[in-house]
């Protein structure tokens, strides 16, 4: 499981339009808890890594959708969506997301994956 955690984080931080500096494409900071707690499904066609086995292998196409979310401690349940390129069927792996504050940060910009039966821990 863990290389799907790390292939989510990656997309997050896509999606949230990172750049090295962090901040967004106008210059913002960026929070990444905003983007983890998005309510709507959104789609992402690009991958960190060209094979990922607990996602899909070589699958193009992720959606994440929020099941629910701790605005308190920033955790939050998401679900992963992607088509099985073997099978063509499609799969889905539930995660658990916390953006904690980094030290000495003003934004929320560290974000950390787990399985979901694990998400209070």
């Amino acid at each position: 499981m863990y290389p799907t955690l790390l292939v989510f984080a990656s997309l997050v931080a896509a999606i949230a339009s990172v750049g090295s500096e962090g901040t967004s494409s106008n210059g913002q900071p960026v929070d990444a808890w905003k983007t983890v707690s998005l309510p709507e499904t959104f789609y992402l066609k690009h991958r960190s890594l060209e094979y990922d086995e607990g996602l899909g292998g070589t699958a193009k196409c992720v959606s994440v959708t929020l099941l629910e979310k701790n605005d308190e401690d920033r955790t939050a349940k998401s679900r992963m969506m992607y088509k099985d390129p073997q099978t063509n069927l499609m799969k889905e792996n539930t995660v658990c997301v916390k953006v904690p504050r980094s030290d000495k940060s003003t934004i929320n910009d560290i974000i950390q994956m787990s399985d979901a039966d694990n998400c209070g821990t």
